[in-house]
């Protein structure tokens, strides 16, 4: 090999081996977030460890608490998701009507709204005039299953 193609070899390899070690997203989900991940786990923890997870650009972790069309579709499981400050989940669950929702959603025998604010650096917040009002909609196919997010959005 001529001595500029092995400089070349060797400068792409230190290349992908440092971008290895850099923050790139995690293909394996965070053990301790999946054992918890139950049929017992309320709604709003659900949204609590959704929310650590899109901080920690921890995409395999977010999208085990998601549905599969929410986490296809997710701008924040994207790695875009702004840094978020002062973030309160309720604990409150209300029911969520579904008659005008996807037919994805519509699948879902039970469905749930948690209610969440935060201040985020992007300047927007997870709110509706002072009051609380960015939601997760959550479904189920029975109490046996695991809650999973299938939405957000003011609501």
């Amino acid at each position: 090999m001529r001595p500029h193609r092995v400089v070349l070899v060797a400068i792409a390899a230190l290349t992908a081996a440092a971008l290895g070690a850099c923050g790139s997203p995690s293909a394996t989900p965070d053990p301790d977030v999946v054992e918890r991940h139950v049929a017992s786990q309320p709604a709003g923890d659900v949204v609590r460890d959704y929310l650590d997870a899109v901080q920690d650009d921890d995409q395999a972790t977010a999208a085990v608490l998601s549905t599969p069309g929410f986490a296809a579709r997710d701008v924040w499981q994207d790695g875009e998701a702004p840094d978020l400050d002062d973030v309160e989940v309720s604990d409150t669950t209300t029911p969520y009507d579904t008659t005008w929702s996807s037919e994805d959603l519509k699948a879902y025998a039970q469905a749930v709204n948690v209610r969440a604010t935060y201040t985020a650096d992007d300047g927007s917040t997870g709110t509706a005039g002072g009051e609380p009002g960015w939601g997760y909609v959550l479904v189920r196919h029975s109490d046996a299953d695991p809650w999973l997010i299938a939405s957000a959005g003011q609501g």
